[in-house]
């Protein structure tokens, strides 16, 4: 018995090093259908953001998955469209991907009658890569303790209820104004360029409360100084998981979250997009990628196919368009 033991074990690794061996043989076989010379990443944000960080943590593996050199390139400007424009000219042969996210994707197209792109005409989407959750969050001066408190505090101070988001039309604008409609609160959203600039006036006291991203608020909270009220999806926040879903606070409509995604312009080979949504699949599936995504604020979603997210596209276009058009937030 005691003999054979170590025979098995290292069968065992040999057969697991004989998988994996495949599995990098397959990547870079696969990796073959591109043509020679680096792969672009672009980023329409500034390096040290989120959605750079992310971009930066799925480059690093995909080139040693594919054998190949991937640039993470930064083309800030206009809330990300500038780097969509700049991918929708790039060649289609499958080493310029943009790295978009569910502003510049799905709000932009509805917000913007004269937008120079279409995500659905345009480009090839690839995979939905990382999720992230909008969160409600009051200031000490409400007193509220739970979402019904900061709810009716609301209410009974009407003349104070402002709420903090960034960016006109962003999804933290959106999401706040969804908020407002189910919770029957009629407080104002205040807007501006960045949480950062906000935050003065959050810790000030001088508004009630804010919509934002859940990272956008865990050190706040943590340090008693915010209250997130309620966290966007179908489960909590892992930063945060002693606070309640919109659901579980008792207010619905708030089970899907924002994401970032990869898309590559249209014409693109299939064999291509396929390698890709693969390649891309199996970095945000493994414990190392989930490890790092938490610290960013992220959440892997579940595995899923171009036409998937394609479809997920549409259906965000047609959920947000009645909102924004009732808001006048169209331009």
């Amino acid at each position: 018995m005691g003999g054979k033991e170590p025979v098995m074990n290292r069968r065992h690794i040999l057969r697991l090093a004989a998988a994996a061996l495949a599995l990098n043989l397959t990547a870079t076989a696969s990796a073959q259908s591109l043509p020679p010379g680096p792969i672009r990443m672009v980023v329409g944000f500034a390096a040290g953001g989120s959605t750079d960080a992310m971009a930066r943590i799925i480059g690093e593996k995909l080139s040693q998955r594919l054998g190949r050199s991937v640039i993470v390139e930064n083309n800030a400007g206009a809330s990300g469209r500038l780097a969509a424009e700049q991918v929708k000219k790039a060649p289609a042969d499958g080493l310029t991907i943009l790295v978009g996210n569910i502003g510049m994707v799905v709000l932009a197209p509805v917000t913007f009658k004269n937008l120079s792109y279409d995500p659905l005409v345009d480009f090839e989407p690839v995979v939905r890569a990382a999720d992230f959750q909008l969160a409600v969050a009051a200031t000490k001066e409400t007193g509220a303790s739970d979402m019904a408190g900061f709810v009716q505090w609301l209410k009974q101070n009407p003349d104070n209820a402002n709420i903090a988001v960034p960016l006109q039309a962003s999804l933290s604008h959106l999401t706040g104004l969804r908020f407002a409609q189910a919770s029957g609160a009629k407080a104002e959203m205040v807007i501006f360029r960045g949480m950062a600039l906000a935050m003065q006036d959050l810790l000030a006291g001088r508004l009630s409360g804010a919509v934002a991203t859940v990272a956008d608020f865990s050190e706040q909270h943590r340090a008693g100084t915010m209250q997130v009220m309620a966290v966007s999806g179908t489960r909590r926040a892992p930063a945060l998981p002693e606070v309640p879903t919109f659901t579980e606070a008792g207010l619905k409509g708030f089970e899907s979250n924002g994401w970032n995604g990869y898309l590559l312009p249209k014409g693109t080979p299939q064999p291509v997009v396929e390698l890709y949504n693969r390649e891309i699949t199996a970095i945000v599936a493994s414990p190392e990628t989930a490890q790092r995504y938490e610290q960013l604020g992220f959440i892997a979603p579940e595995p899923n196919t171009p036409a998937a997210f394609a479809s997920a596209i549409k259906a965000g276009m047609d959920a947000w368009r009645p909102l924004v058009e009732a808001a006048g937030l169209q331009q």
